[in-house]
C-alpha cells in the first residue's frame, strides 16, 4: 500500500508545523499541483525522492504544467486545473484525463476541496493549503485507491 499527500495552493504559505511536517514525512509520495513557487522549490529540498509537482498559472516559471503517474496499478493525472477552466466546470478536465487514460484526475486553482467520484475518472481537488489549510490523504493498493479531504486542524 502506498499513501500520498496531495496538496495544492499554498501560495507560498505551506505550514512547517511539526504535526504537518510529520504527515508529510510518513507519506510514500506527495504531489504538490501548482501556485507555489518558493514551496516547490522547499518540498524539492526536503522530499526530492517523493515529489511530483506541476507548475500553476501564479507560478511564473516554466516547466511542468502536467504529469501523468502510475502508483500501485492506478494511474493519477496532475495538472493546476486553470488550463481545463476548471473554475467553470470540470468536463474539460474529465475529458484530459479519459484521453491520458487516467483513473484520476488530481487539480486545485479554485481553492476549494472536492471528490467526485460519479463518472469515468475520480476529480479531486484538495484545496487551498495556503489559504484554508486543505489537502488530500490518499492511500493506493493494487488498483484501488481511497481519499479523503483533511483541514490541518483535524491533524
Amino acid at each position: 500500500m502506498s499513501n500520498i499527500v496531495v496538496l495544492s495552493d499554498s501560495h507560498n504559505r505551506l505550514p512547517k508545523t511539526e504535526r504537518f511536517l510529520t504527515v508529510l514525512d510518513e507519506a510514500d509520495y506527495i504531489f504538490f499541483l501548482g501556485d507555489g513557487g518558493r514551496d516547490i522549490d522547499f518540498l524539492v529540498e526536503a522530499y526530492r525522492s517523493k515529489l511530483l509537482y506541476v507548475f500553476g498559472n501564479c507560478d511564473f516559471r516554466s516547466g511542468r504544467r502536467e504529469e501523468l503517474v502510475e502508483i500501485d496499478g492506478v494511474k493519477f493525472f496532475l495538472t493546476h486545473g486553470h488550463d481545463y477552466g476548471v473554475k467553470s466546470g470540470y468536463l474539460n478536465l474529465e475529458y484530459a484525463a479519459m484521453e491520458k487514460g487516467a483513473d484520476c484526475a488530481l487539480f486545485g486553482h479554485t481553492h476549494r476541496p472536492v471528490i467526485i467520484r460519479d463518472g469515468q475518472v475520480t476529480l479531486i481537488n484538495p484545496g487551498s493549503i495556503g489559504y484554508g489549510g486543505n489537502y488530500c490523504y490518499m492511500s493506493v493498493y493494487q488498483g484501488r485507491f481511497a481519499a479523503k479531504t483533511v483541514t490541518l486542524t483535524d491533524i
